[in-house]
């Protein structure tokens, strides 16, 4: 396929006849800093990565633009429509579009990226044109995996958000483990209320949860992973199904896991699917508290999109109503908000990834991506004013090479990423936890996602003080619905050993996190 796609585009641009994919002025020339944002810009994820741009962009500019020796480069967007949240779409309009505007407005670097089935095709031609691509939506390792296994040609390919689906599995698990004991704490507080399912002296051994995902990529491997790891943890999974992550009615599945009175729904949504599991969820009275991924949830109307029927979800997300993740975050999301009228989503990190990428422009007075490469993959370049994480660095190439689909990160890059991890944290495997310090090499595999090696160069680096995500819920303030944060949590200091993994300690609250509402009333008759 990726070979047909681009016979098809070098034979349209040979004779001329390629139609424009972006919009924002003229060709090249002049002193510019040329973007290319790259999605499915009539959707939600793709009007995310315009908005970041669009504020990044009038930021910069406001500021006197991007100096490169003595001169000041205003930055300009391009647009380039991909289509691809919709089912069914290979590439070919992503790839049409961006070898499009890469030939006629002379590109200096591309942000976006959302589907990773599409993405892995068009972003070939920006690699094929040596231009640096930020990807600020697929979070498939895969795609970062080529950057280790085939470096000269995916050198330009860089991770903005999200972390991989390894970590995000991670962060889930996490997350669902501390809402699982909240939650179990107050339905023992209310068990003579609850529906006899419900009560703790049914016929259950511990909290049950179900898995509901999209049948994606990005999904395959939370897939597998939560299915083995939340026994582990002492969760009954009780089921576990996939849906299209554009489907338009998942009654049947629902309907499925209400058979089997979930405590908890696992959920791992990017697609308008997620829009409708919350509707569909409330209009079949399904019980169970949500606790996963839902993109379309974290929109500003999904309150009155479902009636405010979202009351008590809990998402893994990037922002939430007054939560400082970092001191600019705050007046940031406002600032979003005002400007757009909506939540931003995690695809507006385009944000960071524009500033990040001029301010390599300006350091090393180049517009050329082979000069930005080794800027941007410098630690002592990491980023410490985003919006979304206290500290954005990326992987390395790994040191060791244990075969040609498997490395690891040394103990001296370890320690390097990580300096406070020289002590003792737990180790958490499927036989349970166990104490241990040092460096263990299998914990810091650098694989093919099925492998299981989710420390990948150009990737984020993961953990505490550096990008950790959010957990936020929808709650009732003051009669209106928001969406507060209330991951990752502080509990009190007997946690910190249990809530310690080999990233850091995760017994801590970002500034302005709320405490969790459990939806009793799920439970309840």
């Amino acid at each position: 396929m990726k070979r047909i796609v681009f016979l098809i585009i070098a034979s349209l641009m040979v004779l001329g006849l390629m139609l424009p994919g972006c919009t924002g002025g003229g060709g090249g020339g002049g002193a510019y800093v040329n973007i290319a944002v790259v999605g499915p810009l009539t959707d939600l994820q793709g009007q995310n990565h315009l908005g970041g741009a669009q504020m990044a962009r009038d930021e910069i500019n406001a500021a006197g633009g991007v100096v490169i020796n003595g001169t000041a480069y205003t930055v300009r967007l391009f647009e380039v429509e991909t289509k691809e949240s919709t089912e069914g779409e290979t590439g070919t309009t992503g790839s049409a579009n961006l070898a499009s505007a890469i030939s006629a407005d002379n590109i200096t670097f591309c942000v976006g990226g959302f589907r990773t089935e599409v993405v892995q095709v068009y972003r070939d031609v920006a690699m094929n044109a040596k231009k640096l691509f930020m990807n600020c939506g697929a979070a498939t390792g895969s795609l970062q995996f080529s950057v280790v296994s085939n470096y000269s040609t995916y050198k330009y390919w860089f991770k903005s958000t999200p972390y991989n689906e390894s970590f995000l599995v991670k962060s889930l698990l996490k997350m669902t483990a501390v809402m699982g004991g909240v939650l179990n704490g107050t339905l023992a507080a209310y068990n003579a209320t609850l529906l006899p399912a419900y009560q703790t002296d049914a016929s259950f051994n511990h909290t049950r949860v179900e898995i509901l995902m999209e049948n994606a990529a990005w999904c395959a491997v939370m897939y597998i992973v939560a299915q083995l790891y939340l026994p582990a943890m002492g969760f009954n999974v009780t089921g576990a199904q996939l849906v299209s992550p554009t489907a338009t009615d998942i009654s049947t599945e629902l309907n499925n896991i209400k058979g089997r009175n979930p405590h908890i729904i696992f959920t791992a949504f990017s697609g308008s699917v997620g829009a409708v599991y919350s509707i569909q969820k409330n209009s079949l009275g399904v019980p169970g508290m949500t606790v996963g991924i839902n993109v379309p949830g974290q929109q500003l109307n999904h309150w009155a999109n479902t009636g405010g029927a979202c009351l008590g979800e809990v998402l893994l997300d990037t922002w939430a109503e007054n939560m400082s993740i970092t001191p600019t975050t705050v007046a940031w999301f406002n600032n979003y908000v005002t400007r757009f009228g909506r939540y931003p989503v995690y695809t507006a990190d385009t944000y960071d990834s524009v500033k990040l990428v001029c301010r390599a422009i300006a350091a090393t007075n180049s517009l050329n991506s082979d000069d930005l490469i080794p800027w941007l993959e410098d630690p002592a370049n990491a980023m410490l004013d985003s919006v979304a994480s206290p500290k954005v660095m990326l992987y390395p190439q790994p040191a060791i090479t244990i075969n040609s689909t498997m490395y690891a990160l040394s103990a001296d890059q370890v320690y390097a990423l990580y300096p406070g991890i020289n002590g003792t944290w737990v180790r958490f495997t499927l036989a349970g936890y166990n104490m241990t310090s040092g460096y263990y090499m299998t914990d810091w595999l650098c694989a093919d996602p099925t492998s299981s090696g989710p420390h990948i160069q150009h990737d984020l680096v993961y953990g505490p003080g550096l990008v950790t995500g959010i957990g936020s819920q929808w709650q009732n303030v003051s009669g209106s619905g928001k969406k507060v944060g209330v991951w990752p949590m502080y509990l009190d200091p007997s946690k910190d050993i249990p809530l310690t993994d080999q990233y850091g300690c995760w017994n801590f609250a970002y500034p302005g996190t709320k405490s969790l509402y459990i939806p009793i009333k799920l439970f309840q008759p």
